[in-house]
């Protein structure tokens, strides 16, 4: 096989057609055709069927297909890489974070760093949890907070915080008026779906719903829970959702309530195992240390008596 062919076969998968792949290679149809020939004659397996002027993926290059996507995408994390090191050259520290984190620690933590340390250039990424794993292991961040995650070769995590997911919804709904959610409350429901994120999941939030026997609703998923939240202001459903964002659309109707049984959830700092923090990386991670400590027991929703208007 030749690094050509292989081009060739993804070019075709992705356009769908000869015509396609032979614009994006600036090459000739038949010079596509041929390189197609070439890496079936190389495989010894059929890679296309034509079905009425179309060209159809058989079951073997579906599979092949897997194969080859994961070898350029190695390629293209390496062009990733150079193009962050040419862009971000100018950063002496580089940190990211989950959406929910990133607006809920960074305005204070900054402030309190920069106060301090003015003369210091701050790179921030707002990531998927996948996302910051990998520029930790990229060694694309000298830092990272973000919900804890399994063990991971390579980085090593810190405990910042325990945080209790809330019930969040519109504040014309009829919950508006409880202390406290439970499953039941759910009955009937539009609830939006925390849907998993690399090696994140969200198994408990579902697991305590299903269990608890009630009916509901949940055609809406979404990844980020500003996504969710403003689903919930818009009044469109409401959500079992981390309390990190919350304060952001409090003002922008939405209603939070502590949700009963608890369900829990850890929070890190993280950095790569291999690289020595720098005074500026630790100083930053202090600065998010005492935050997070600060905030252990504040958060909103957490209990009755704060929850309440």
């Amino acid at each position: 096989m030749r690094y050509r062919q292989i081009e060739a076969f993804r070019y075709v998968m992705i356009n769908g057609s000869v015509t396609g792949a032979a614009g994006a290679l600036s090459v000739t149809q038949p010079a596509v055709s041929r390189l197609i020939a070439d890496l079936e004659a190389n495989l010894g397996f059929k890679l296309f069927e034509r079905h009425k002027g179309r060209l159809l993926p058989t079951p073997d290059a579906l599979r092949f297909y897997q194969g080859v996507e994961q070898y350029f995408q190695g390629f293209e994390r390496l062009d990733r890489m150079a193009k962050q090191i040419r862009t971000q050259s100018h950063a002496d520290l580089r940190v990211c974070a989950t959406p929910a984190m990133s607006t809920f620690v960074f305005p204070t933590v900054v402030r309190r760093f920069r106060e301090q340390n003015p003369d210091i250039h701050i790179s921030i990424e707002t990531l998927s949890s996948s996302g910051v794993i990998g520029r930790l292991q990229d060694h694309m961040a000298d830092l990272a907070v973000t919900l804890a995650f399994p063990e991971v070769a390579g980085i090593v995590q810190e405990h910042l915080l325990e945080a209790a997911h809330v019930c969040a919804f519109h504040e014309t709904h009829r919950l508006a008026t409880r202390d406290f959610v439970t499953p039941r409350d759910f009955e009937g429901e539009e609830v939006i779906s925390i849907l998993p994120s690399g090696r994140v999941n969200w198994n408990k939030v579902e697991q305590a719903l299903k269990e608890s026997g009630v009916n509901y609703s949940h055609t809406i998923g979404v990844q980020n829970s500003h996504t969710g939240y403003s689903l919930v202001a818009a009044n469109l459903a409401i959500a079992l959702i981390e309390p990190l964002a919350a304060r952001t659309w409090l003002k922008h109707g939405v209603v939070v309530r502590p949700f009963r049984p608890q369900i829990t959830f850890n929070y890190v700092i993280a950095y790569p195992m291999s690289s020595r923090p720098t005074e500026q990386v630790t100083a930053f991670a202090d600065q998010v240390k005492q935050f997070a400590a600060e905030q252990s027991g504040r958060l909103v929703g957490q209990s009755e008596a704060e929850s309440v208007p």
